[in-house]
């Protein structure tokens, strides 16, 4: 699907990306049409052109160019690149190598711009961004580098330019953006206070909607509740059955399993929340009430218990269910954005170590020969994120709950981003990250 064009105007959630010219690392096999697009930018009483492309719609611009502009200020950093293990790393507070080639625009003709496969770094911390290479120069988006960086940055109507300020903290300019439309196209989204339960904003928080993975929020609750009831342990072991045999060999596959193989159900739990194995919900579904449809019943008795009325289960995973008519219906969980608000409210506060499994950035299951990254890209790209799930399916679209804790005077709180609808893992990725980021704001004055 093409993505949304986000106005310039939008402050400093505008869509803009910086060009890292450093060397060459590896790239995806894919190549995109990369259309000359530069901005003009305002930094320190200097005016700079930075040179850009628009690629599927979204503004990417020079990394070197930011570098160049802010080196001096409390905001420099350096950038390198190490061949050997192809990565690029971002150095914060070091002054910035320059290499002659800033500030250069491109001679105005569309190139083609290939996805960095390169492993992307913030000091020792890995981070994760969608950025591109164009003709051996790197192209990042402007509110990205804006997030990792701390940078303060709002378009000037009048000057027809970003101006950056050095001297301020990164900070979002939250009416304004709303008012923009910038959730408005989404199917639904929210940020609340987990210990309160207030809404600090919300858009179409009552439509049911479908809500694809985040439903493994109540799989692992209805597990987490056997477990304190002793009925179940975390080290059982979980003899996989044939259907989860099956799914993991679907194109919805996350990790393979054979029928008759064991695994831990500690292995399962982490793999179901981190990497949203849809096989390992099946399991644990199967392992507590012998089939995912008496699972699914207890799911939707659940539900109601918890009030959440507008719940809506087929399955313990969220993957679509079809009927077998001719004619087939494809059916679908769904919840409210506020009625998942109001789960992770209740799954946190009741169990919080759950947030010991989310926050983990890489999972790595003993029992089932498998390691992978957590899909929630946001750990990757906002500290202080400690959970929650992601969801995706073509209805859902990409889902995302988010959660951290935030300073509010001299005590801490919860805040948590529920984004229903996001065309892509970038998309509901940033705008979770903005709501979070106002959230802290909020609280943090």
């Amino acid at each position: 699907m093409k993505k949304r064009v986000l106005s310039i105007a939008l402050s400093l959630m505008l869509i803009l990306t910086l060009f890292c010219g450093v060397a060459t690392p590896a790239f995806a096999s894919d190549s995109l049409n990369a259309v000359p697009k530069n901005v003009t930018v305002l930094t320190g009483g200097k005016t700079m052109n930075f040179a850009g492309y628009n690629i599927e719609g979204q503004n990417y611009f020079n990394l070197r160019d930011f570098a160049y502009s802010v080196n001096g200020s409390s905001k420099q950093f350096n950038i390198t690149y190490d061949s050997s293990s192809k990565t690029i790393h971002l150095w914060k507070g070091k002054a910035y190598s320059a290499n002659g080639d800033e500030l250069k625009a491109g001679d105005g003709t569309a190139k083609n711009a290939k996805a960095i496969s390169s492993k992307l770094f913030l000091d020792d911390s890995k981070i994760k961004f969608t950025a591109y290479n164009v003709e051996g120069n790197n192209y990042f988006r402007f509110c990205d580098i804006m997030q990792l960086l701390n940078i303060y940055a709002v378009y000037d109507d009048n000057a027809k330019a970003i101006v950056v300020d050095p001297s301020k903290d990164y900070t979002v300019q939250f009416q304004k953006t709303v008012e923009s439309g910038y959730f408005d196209f989404l199917h639904g989204a929210l940020l609340g206070n987990s210990d309160t339960g207030e809404i600090l904003y919300s858009n179409n928080e009552e439509q049911k909607l479908s809500v694809a993975s985040t439903t493994k929020l109540v799989t692992f609750l209805l597990i987490r509740e056997a477990i304190d009831a002793k009925n179940l342990s975390w080290e059982d072991d979980v003899i996989l059955s044939k259907t989860a045999e099956e799914y993991s060999l679907s194109e919805d596959g996350v990790i393979p399993m054979k029928a008759g193989q064991k695994a831990k159900l500690h292995d399962l739990m982490n793999a179901m929340l981190i990497v949203s194995s849809n096989e390992s919900a099946t399991a644990l579904a199967e392992h507590l009430y012998g089939t995912e449809e008496k699972f699914t019943e207890q799911m939707n008795k659940r539900a109601k218990e918890l009030g959440l009325s507008s719940a809506e289960f087929y399955n313990p995973h969220g993957l679509p269910v079809y009927t077998p008519d001719v004619l087939s219906s494809k059916k679908q969980n769904r919840m409210s954005a506020r009625d998942l608000f109001e789960l992770s409210r209740y799954v946190i506060n009741k169990y919080p170590d759950i947030l010991d499994i989310t926050v983990k950035t890489e999972l790595s299951a003993e029992s089932l020969n498998f390691t992978d990254e957590n899909t929630n890209r946001l750990l990757f790209q906002m500290d202080g994120i400690d959970g929650l799930k992601t969801g995706t399916t073509n209805r859902a679209g990409c889902c995302l709950i988010a959660t951290m804790p935030v300073k509010t005077g001299d005590s801490t709180t919860r805040i948590i981003a529920v984004i229903l609808g996001a065309e892509d893992s970038t998309e509901r990725a940033e705008k979770t990250g903005v709501l979070l980021q106002y959230g802290k704001e909020y609280y943090n004055k």
